[in-house]
């Protein structure tokens, strides 16, 4: 018999089991006439011998082998009668259920795309990054890892030295001037050095990646697109392939396309890169170790694990310093995956299980809800039993009404989840460096998270009222008994249990979102060390071909003569204030330390880290590290950075003049403490003299630390990128347009990469914990509406069953302050339970994160160089746990006034006759 026809032809099937039995009925039945057994007595004895009809074709439906088909059809149908029965109840479940799945999907959409999908290389768990570093760094899962780029001449070391791994090779990331024909645009790209596409094993969509021959002199310029760039400037044209396009003022040959989300980087700008250029190192530049600023990719070897190849790696630096008594790097390696986002892993794990908690108390919620109507439904559950149904069916009933329930709430969630996705994405903004935003979106895998959660949740809140149906007293069911009655004693705690837990979890989600509010706020309220307002910043891309950094004569190079011309026209655009140019931005920029040495003292004695010591490359005392920053004059008075001692740059530092420097409140306090700074000669990559100190502005974030900062005139030495930044007197708009046009005529071939204000820089900064603050409060102010919600319910009903208990009370001469205090005090009691086993829980999370982390809770900055500021702690704000309890008594109070007030206006008549 096939499969399908169960599915198909049940009524012909039942014909034929129907009339097959009758066929051995009537044979039965012929055989006792033909015996002499009068015909009536006949029929009796062959239904004594065959049995019930009816129960021989239940025992040939069960050979069938899909009875569980029928049942399961039956449950259905049976569940759908219900529904429509109670309509308003069965919405009510779906709606509250559906926001919590569709809450739970949108986050780990997010989640999904940015952390949990591989990189899209070949075999990605072998892909990792070396970079520069310190003694005794290392890469910290979880962590922001701030290490430092690398320098050719030590790629060289590592390329040759190294067996653990299959292939290297090293790359830069740079802003280019692609010519699209109207206008230039400015273009992110990497200049790869040659291996990069055979370590990263992605092959191009169309055409080729760069190979070996691309990088020869006498080669044609090669050029690869990124996916993202081939669509929007070439229309997805496959004949864009072998074309040329200008590139830095220079012809390049199109020669591939890269597959989609080829590939995300983590970028203080948040862009990933839309074209590759061959990398090509003169003999200058190819064996430098002072040249900084590039990032290495390797594939380790089958087989090989990250420790072995970090043990390798040090003990090819020991020979590295042994054959150069002047290096003094130290390497770390890190898997590029958990460098590109592991640092955001605790932001989303956190918005992961608050959304969870808040399922969590819907489905304890909803169980409650289901458990009311499975005391409502005990009559028809004992009739059921009393003719014969299971307690497996009993069972199966109310879970297949549980799940169908879910799975419609699933489809719902669905549907929300596409409504929530992009606020919570425009939440992120471009410079959180988070990769893969742009692919954001309702997938396969994330459908089936959907549906694992609902099938889940269905099967949780479930659970109690099928396990309760099934359970209940046949005759007291039958007989009515409760009928009106209070609930029993068992199903009352049961009910009071699960609110409970609702209050409970809902106290530890406020409580969370209390604190990290808090968090936010203080930050929000913290001194950046600038003023913000009406200041904007443009980020240049410069054509370094047309542009030296460095002028073969020892005269000013191309690249400042350009600085000094962009400077002179932006300060005199009218409406600027004051202007100045910056190699890096402050809230945009990484940690990127230098040794320091300070003239006439000693040695201090070299710590576990090797923070201080001799510095082996000069053979001078070395005193620490501190952050080196390229700025012209004007920029302190651009972004009003106050001048606390000495004074600021001007135009007489120049090359022809000796070097000053100009360093930050936290430098002079970490190395002079109470000495005066100004006049003295310290050594970081260049001798120079302070003139002046300024107040802290923050590097990275307004989360971190301030770290210790020197300045240098950037005519000494100009930076590869930079950043022109203006206050002015007019409109963000209308000045960066205004400056815009004022850089045509000074720098023809410079195109703005890109422009922001400082505001919404120092408003970017804050989006991780604004984003942790604002969704983890939004899902505990849910949470609360749900737990009230459903005290509200369980109140309720509990003064519908108690309306004759409530009556007599009346009748005896109960006054409304008794029935009142009854009724207040069952919901303040489950509140109470709630409020102290969610303080308890809370309290107990807060010490253990404390415990877990206790590098985010250091004051001074440690080997990474950039500590998080202390997290927020119970401990050291109570008030905020006192607070959220208060919230939930008062609410409770709120919840239990409508059952209350329906208490108080009990008929004593109308509830005496009730049956």
């Amino acid at each position: 018999m096939s499969w399908r026809r169960p599915f198909r032809a049940r009524d012909i099937l039942e014909r034929q089991l129907d009339a097959e039995l009758r066929y051995h009925f009537d044979r039965l039945v012929a055989d006792h006439i033909a015996a002499g057994v009068p015909d009536d007595e006949a029929r009796r004895r062959a239904r004594l011998e065959f049995g019930g009809l009816e129960q021989a074709k239940e025992v040939c439906r069960d050979t069938r082998g899909f009875q569980w088909l029928d049942r399961t059809a039956r449950h259905v149908r049976d569940a759908a009668r219900t529904f429509r029965g109670a309509p308003g109840s069965a919405a009510l479940i779906v709606g509250t259920l559906g926001l919590a799945i569709g809450a739970n999907t949108a986050i780990f959409s997010v989640a999904k795309a940015v952390i949990f999908t591989p990189l899209p290389f070949h075999a990605p768990d072998r892909v990792v990054h070396l970079f520069d570093g310190h003694q005794g760094d290392r890469y910290q899962p979880g962590r922001e890892n701030i290490l430092m780029s690398v320098r050719p001449g030590r790629f060289l070391d590592w390329r040759d030295a190294c067996r653990a791994y299959d292939g290297m090779a090293i790359v830069r990331r740079s802003s280019v001037i692609l010519d699209a024909g109207d206008r230039a645009i400015a273009v992110d790209a990497f200049l790869a050095g040659d291996g990069y596409f055979e370590v990263l094993g992605v092959p191009a969509q169309i055409g080729r990646a760069l190979v070996a021959s691309d990088y020869a002199p006498e080669g044609e310029r090669a050029v690869v697109l990124s996916d993202r760039l081939w669509r929007e400037r070439y229309n997805a044209d496959p004949s864009s392939v072998g074309r040329d396009i200008v590139v830095d003022g220079a012809a390049h040959q199109i020669v591939g396309v890269m597959p989609p989300g080829f590939h995300p980087t983590r970028s203080t700008r948040g862009d990933d890169p839309q074209l590759w250029l061959p990398l090509n190192l003169d003999a200058s530049t190819k064996y430098s170790r002072t040249m900084w600023g590039h990032l290495v990719y390797a594939r380790l070897k089958a087989g090989v694990t990250l420790e072995e190849a970090q043990a390798e790696l040090d003990a090819v630096e020991a020979g590295v310093r042994a054959a150069h008594p002047g290096e003094t790097g130290y390497a770390v390696v890190a898997p590029v995956a958990g460098y590109t986002y592991g640092q955001h892993e605790q932001l989303f794990w956190l918005l992961l299980l608050a959304v969870a908690l808040v399922l969590l108390i819907t489905c304890a919620n909803v169980a409650n809800l289901l458990l009311a109507r499975a005391f409502e439904r005990e009559r028809e559950f004992a009739m059921r039993t009393a003719l014969g149904a299971s307690r497996g069916a009993i069972i199966g009933q109310v879970l297949i009404e549980s799940l169908i329930m879910a799975g419609v709430a699933g489809v719902v969630g669905v549907v929300l989840s596409r409504v929530l996705i992009p606020p919570i994405v425009s939440m992120l903004p471009a410079s959180s460096q988070l990769p893969r935003l742009d692919q954001v979106h309702v997938d396969g895998g994330v459908l089936a998270f959907t549906f694992v959660i609902a099938l889940l949740a269905g099967l949780l809140f479930g659970a109690v009222p099928a396990m309760r149906a099934a359970t209940g007293h046949v005759f007291a069911g039958l007989n009515g008994s409760g009928r009106g009655g209070s609930m029993g004693r068992r199903e009352r705690r049961l009910s009071d249990a699960l609110i409970v837990v609702e209050v409970a979890l809902s106290l530890v989600l406020l409580t969370a979102g209390g604190l990290l509010v808090q968090a936010f706020l203080k930050l929000l309220h913290d001194d950046p060390g600038f003023r913000p307002a009406q200041s904007v910043a443009l980020r240049l891309a410069i054509p370094t071909s047309q542009y030296a950094m460095n002028d073969a004569n020892g005269g000013t190079s191309a690249r400042q003569q350009l600085y000094d011309r962009v400077e002179a026209a932006v300060q005199a655009t009218p409406g600027v204030e004051a202007a100045g140019l910056t190699g890096l931005l402050p809230l945009r920029q990484f940690w990127d330390p230098e040794g320091l040495t300070i003239e006439g003292r000693p040695a201090p004695a070299p710590d576990k880290f090797g923070g201080a010591g001799i510095d082996r490359q000069t053979g001078l005392p070395y005193h620490g590290t501190i952050a080196i920053q390229r700025v012209t004059p004007g920029y302190f008075a651009a972004l009003a950075i106050r001048l606390e001692r000495g004074r600021l740059f001007d135009d007489h530092d120049r090359p022809n003049a000796p070097m000053v420097a100009v360093i930050n409140e936290t430098a002079a306090r970490a190395f002079f403490n109470a000495e005066d700074p100004i006049g003295k000669r310290v050594r970081v990559g260049l001798p120079m003299t302070i003139v002046g100190v300024v107040a802290d502005s923050r590097l990275t974030g307004m989360d971190r630390e301030v770290s210790p900062e020197v300045f240098w005139p950037m005519a000494y030495s100009p930076s590869a990128s930079v950043w022109v930044v203006a206050r002015t007197k007019r409109g963000a708009e209308t000045a960066t347009a205004d400056i815009r046009r004022a850089l045509g005529p000074a720098a023809p071939d410079v195109a703005v990469a890109e422009m922001t204000t400082m505001s919404g820089v120092l408003n970017d900064s804050l989006w991780q914990p604004r984003i942790a603050a604002v969704l983890v409060g939004v899902f505990a102010g849910l949470a609360v509406l749900i737990a009230m919600s459903g005290l509200y319910a369980v109140i309720s009903y509990a003064v519908a069953r108690q309306t004759r208990e409530f009556g007599v009370r009346v009748a005896l001469g109960a006054s409304g302050g008794r029935i009142t205090a009854a009724v207040l005090g069952h919901g303040l009691r489950v509140t109470a339970l709630g409020i102290v086993s969610g303080s308890v829980i809370a309290i107990v999370l807060s010490r253990a994160v404390s415990r877990a982390v206790p590098a985010l809770a250091a004051s001074s900055w440690d080997v990474t160089h950039l500590s998080v500021k202390a997290p927020p702690s119970l401990g050291q704000s109570p008030w905020i746990l006192a607070g959220v309890a208060g919230v939930l008594v008062v609410l409770t109070i709120a919840a239990c006034w409508a059952p209350v007030r329906r208490a108080l206006t009990v008929d004593p008549m109308v509830a005496l006759r009730m049956d």
